[in-house]
């Protein structure tokens, strides 16, 4: 029992050190925008990330994972049509 409440604790601790919502959503994407995961829609990204988010604990608002997903990928050189959101310009 007492394992698995510093189990418990430890996990609060590692999710502690995020300041942001920015933070958390980028370390999110660190993950799924990698070697297998580069060509996805972008949609599939938001939810991913978004759903990853939950698992840590944050709740953030849909809108703000996809502004900030979209800012992240600008940044990776691929750019998300304005209109439909989802697809590779």
């Amino acid at each position: 029992m007492t394992e698995r409440i510093n189990s418990n604790l430890a996990d609060h601790r590692h999710h502690s050190k995020y300041v942001s919502h920015q933070d958390v959503i980028h370390k999110c994407f660190l993950t799924y925008y990698g070697e297998l995961f580069k060509n996805m829609p972008f949609q599939w990204y938001v939810q991913n990330i978004h759903d990853s988010c939950s698992r840590k604990g944050f709740q953030i608002p849909l809108e703000e994972v996809e502004f900030t997903v979209k800012h992240f990928l600008k940044n990776e050189g691929r750019d998300v049509c304005p209109h439909c959101m989802d697809k590779q310009q």
